[in-house]
């Protein structure tokens, strides 16, 4: 599955973007509500830029799940401020779980793995970068008193569900999904301290992260764990920037992705010493198949038969300079 870039990509990524900011300038609940149909409508078309069975398939399952969490946002959200609401005290609730329906977080993940293993490399960078944006902003910002009893419990279904259901995958976009939902559990442990910001600081980094890195993987056209044998034969110094980003996503020192787990782990601990436990053993079970990709990626097969997949020196060298600088590493050197 190859992203094909069409004018009317153009159009439709535009949309996208303005949609997502006019989520995060709204003022109300209803504006709210419409950016973020707008942002589903204008997304869709970029899902099935290949024209593919499967991704046809992936924006149903992405557009079906996108209503119903939209429907359960602008119910609740309307009954929230209602006088004559029939369950005032659960609508938060309610509200949280749309919340994490269009995050496709746990326990509403069901369709964000599916979607993400039939779509294309592009696709899952902005499906797993960008379109996160809005719906993290809202859990992150307006998570009301009375549902934030459940972030602990979320958190910690994130980390653990992220890290067993990707142990066993062979699929690069489903254990880069997984890996997603794992990394939101660490995300959604700041909303216990009131630190949206530490949160946003989190997704960033994660997003400098991986955008790189599903890049290369565009850039190799590969989507099984098996293919990585290729990477030593065509290009080495590809190879070497895709293990370190790798192992910076798992959260090892000294790399740019430890930073943010060490001031979850500092600063939520005294809050929660269990949730800290969670989610350091879900960063195990990720770290698991994090590795479990770069042996497979070390180790060449010298039966392969694979053709070479033909890339320009200046396509190469704008994603190893991206990848250093999303590793941080320009910074550690001058220190």
């Amino acid at each position: 599955m190859m992203f094909m870039w069409t004018p009317a990509t153009t159009l439709t990524l535009s949309t996208t973007v303005t949609s997502t900011i006019m989520a995060l300038s709204s003022t109300n609940w209803v504006f709210l509500w419409a950016s973020m149909e707008l942002n589903l409508l204008s997304f869709i078309p970029i899902l099935m830029s290949s024209k593919s069975n499967q991704e046809t398939e992936a924006a149903v399952k992405y557009f079906l799940a996108q209503a119903l969490g939209s429907a359960l946002l602008l119910t609740s959200s309307i009954m929230m401020w209602s006088p004559y609401s029939i369950l005032p005290y659960q609508m938060p609730m309610i509200l949280m779980i749309s919340i994490l329906l269009k995050l496709g977080s746990a326990p509403c993940h069901f369709w964000y793995p599916s979607v993400m293993s039939s779509i294309s490399w592009v696709s899952c960078t902005i499906l797993s970068s960008w379109q996160k944006l809005a719906p993290l902003s809202i859990l992150i910002f307006f998570t009301t008193q009375s549902a934030k009893s459940m972030v602990p419990l979320m958190a910690g279904l994130n980390a653990l569900l992220g890290g067993v259901m990707g142990m066993n995958q062979s699929q690069l976009r489903t254990i880069m999904a997984y890996s997603s939902i794992g990394h939101l559990g660490w995300m959604m442990s700041f909303i216990l301290l009131d630190m949206p910001t530490m949160s946003m600081l989190y997704f960033m980094i994660y997003c400098s992260l991986i955008i790189p890195l599903f890049m290369l993987m565009n850039l190799m056209n590969i989507s099984t764990s098996k293919q990585l044998t290729k990477m030593s034969m065509i290009s080495p110094p590809m190879q070497l920037t895709m293990s370190i980003l790798l192992i910076s996503l798992a959260g090892l020192p000294p790399m740019t992705g430890f930073m943010p787990k060490l001031l979850t782990i500092m600063l939520v601990s005294t809050y929660s010493t269990p949730l800290i436990i969670i989610l350091i053993l879900g960063s195990l079970m990720n770290l698991f198949f994090y590795l479990n990709i770069i042996i497979n990626m070390m180790t060449s097969s010298q039966n392969t038969n694979m053709e070479p997949v033909m890339h320009s020196k200046v396509t190469g060298v704008v994603l190893l300079m991206s990848s250093v600088t999303s590793m941080g590493l320009t910074p550690m050197v001058m220190m």
